[in-house]
């Protein structure tokens, strides 16, 4: 029932579109049958009626002519426009135009242009075997020269040219297989050359020359691999020369020379990884030698010679990362001697020995950050000191018995009762003076006087460098002036009315003081060598003339301005046995030396006195820059003491007014 219904509907509609669309899917068939009918009819079909023609006006014209005009029209269109033939293309001039895709094993041969699915041109030039050989062209996609030159088997291979996508010049030169080889140019944006010379593997390898974007060459030489290699000269951005000699993978190695900004030689030399190394020369910008010897890593490292703009020699001995170490010599400006001995980081260190402008020896021992460091020779050894500063003076000639020759303890109060005359004369005699001691370091004519809160050391030349003259000119009468004192007068007690003897006082109470001796206010005597304080107390003989100097005193009392002394420190002083005193006049300096108590053949330094302002001066700057606590005492004479304690040594600094005249360092006692 609804076909029924349905059925008048669609029936239309299955005639009108259906049946068409149907006839239409068979429509090249039929078309393709009756061009065949029409084909077969027109060429092999009889010319027998007016059906084999068709007729144009008043003529009629073959269907068979007009379908091999159409046959010939199509392959001429074919093989003429769409795949002509390469004789063909050659013999019309044409090139043939190939797809990249369908030219691997094509084994086409000649010239054509090969493009993309796109169309684009990418090759033009000649082939062999589907391949680029010979003279050609490639192209960017966007149609822009890429490479125009010779060809071998698809790569670039002999000479051409190489451009960018934007058409400027790259390169100019030889290729192997895609790549750089051989002799070629580099250009730069501007077509200026960044580079000329040889190539192998697409890197600078030969001679060659590279240039700054001015044109002015950066660097001349030898390459390998794309480095400097070998002799060859390397500018800056201006072109003037930076260095010139041999690289090895592109940092100075071997001889060479390196310039300053200026342009001028620096350095001449051995390199090692970019730096001189080895031995070479340091020039001043006026061409001068500033140093000349060994280097490492582009610092003074081993044996070298320094010198000034003007040529003398600044310093001569070894270096370590640069600076002064090791054993040298060290020179002013004008080429003189100043100092000869150890060195570390750039700085006196060690021993060693400062030169005055005449060459003598200021001060030969121990030196610390660049200055004189007395303390070094505390606790040295008698071999060690002799064998810093060789032999010590000779003791003055004497014809009275050395303290080591004389009876000790109770037997020394026998030197008291020397004669009147003896003690006239000053034979042998020391002078006390009020708050101070003295050392028993002289016998005979000339003995020694010490001064105000010092001890006085036998001086063969009478003043050591740095001393104060008053200390030779105040010298008693009858002395030969080989002695240093600070007041050197003899007094007499007026109370008593009796004459002491030169170089001796007289006690209040009318008593003698033997030769060498002072009696206190008690009257008892002193033994030999020893004086008195003014205080009463007695000082202690010693023994002990060891290489012929003499023996000093046990103790020395540091006076107050009242001459009483510090008990704090004194109680700190060491209570020496047997010692001996060795004196370097020409150095202003003197040792005691005490004789271990396990050891009494050993002896070692326990005080240093010195008069050498090239050891003072710097010593006393070093405590004060140190803030180290002082105390100051002024003496009698109006001289002033300042006292330190640091490392265990007791430093005594004597000035006249603000001028430092001796110095003294004294080992302390450690604390129990």
């Amino acid at each position: 029932m609804i076909e029924a219904i349905l059925k008048p509907i669609f029936k239309p509609i299955q005639r009108i579109i259906i049946r068409p669309i149907k006839r239409a899917k068979t429509l090249p068939k039929r078309l393709f049958a009756m061009l065949r009918r029409f084909l077969v009819t027109a060429l092999f079909g009889p010319l027998r009626s007016l059906d084999n023609y068709l007729r144009l006006g008043s003529y009629y014209i073959a269907k068979k002519m007009i379908a091999l005009i159409v046959i010939i029209s199509l392959v001429i269109v074919y093989f003429g426009f769409i795949n002509p033939p390469a004789f063909l293309n050659k013999w019309m001039g044409k090139t043939p135009q190939l797809e990249a895709t369908a030219l691997a094993g094509s084994g086409f041969n000649g010239t054509a242009a090969v493009r993309d699915g796109d169309g684009n041109l990418l090759y033009e030039g000649a082939l062999v075997d589907g391949l680029y050989s010979g003279e050609g062209k490639l192209y960017y996609p966007s149609g822009v020269l890429r490479y125009r030159g010779a060809f071998d088997k698809g790569m670039m291979t002999g000479d051409g040219e190489l451009y960018t996508e934007d058409g400027l010049l790259l390169y100019r030169g030889q290729f192997l297989n895609d790549v750089y080889s051989g002799t070629g140019t580099l250009y730069n944006a501007d077509g200026s050359p960044s580079y000329e010379g040889s190539f192998l593997s697409g890197k600078f390898e030969g001679a060659g020359v590279a240039y700054n974007a001015d044109g002015s060459i950066l660097y001349a030489g030898s390459y390998l691999q794309g480095m400097y290699e070998g002799e060859g000269k390397l500018s800056n951005s201006e072109g003037k020369p930076v260095y010139e000699g041999d690289f090895v993978a592109g940092v100075y190695e071997g001889a060479g020379k390196q310039y300053d900004a200026a342009g001028n030689i620096s350095y001449e030399g051995s390199f090692a990884g970019g730096k001189a190394s080895g031995t070479g020369k340091e020039l001043y910008s006026s061409g001068f030698v500033k140093y000349e010897g060994e280097f490492l890593l582009g610092s003074y490292h081993g044996a070298g010679t320094l010198y000034s703009e003007s040529g003398k020699p600044l310093y001569v001995g070894t270096f370590l990362g640069g600076a002064k170490s090791g054993t040298g010599e060290a020179y002013d400006d004008a080429g003189i001697l100043r100092y000869g001995g150890q060195f570390a980081e750039g700085v006196y260190q060690g021993i060693g020995s400062l030169y005055d402008a005449d060459g003598a020896v200021l001060y030969k021992g121990f030196f610390r950050a660049g200055s004189p460091w007395a303390d070094g020779f505390h606790g040295i050894t008698l071999a060690k000191l002799q064998e810093t500063l060789g032999a010590a003076d000779p003791p003055p000639a004497s014809e009275t018995p050395l303290p080591s020759e004389l009876p000790l303890g109770d037997d020394s109060t026998d030197l008291g009762e020397a004669s009147a005359e003896e003690a006239s004369t000053g034979e042998g005699a020391e002078d006390a003076t009020t708050g101070g001691s003295a050392d028993a370091n002289s016998s005979g004519n000339g003995g020694n006087s010490a001064g105000e809160g010092g001890e006085a050391a036998s001086v063969s030349n009478g003043v050591g460098p740095g001393a104060d003259p008053a200390d030779a000119s105040d010298a008693p009468s009858g002395t030969s002036g080989n002695v240093s004192t600070l007041s050197g007068s003899n007094t007499t007690d007026s109370s008593s009315g009796s004459t002491a003897g030169n170089g001796n006082a007289a006690s209040s109470n009318g008593s003698t003081a033997g030769s060498g001796n002072a009696a206190s206010s008690s009257g008892s005597t002193a033994g030999s060598g020893n004086a008195a304080s003014s205080g009463g107390s007695t000082a202690g003989s010693n023994t002990g003339a060891i290489g012929g100097s003499t023996a000093g005193t046990g103790n020395s009392a540091a006076s107050s301005a009242s001459g009483a002394s510090d008990p704090e420190i004194d109680d700190l002083l060491p209570d020496l046995p047997a010692t001996q005193t060795l004196t370097y006049a020409s150095m202003g300096m003197s040792f005691v030396l005490t004789a271990d108590e396990d050891n009494p053949e050993l002896f070692t330094v326990t005080k240093l006195s010195t008069w050498n302002k090239a050891v003072m001066d710097p010593a006393y700057k070093r405590l004060v820059d140190a803030k180290v606590v002082s105390v100051k005492e002024t003496l009698p004479t109006g001289r002033t003491n300042v006292r330190f304690v640091s490392g265990g040594i007791l430093y005594t600094f004597t000035f006249n007014k603000d001028t430092i005249v001796r110095m003294e360092l004294n080992q302390l006692v450690p604390e129990a």
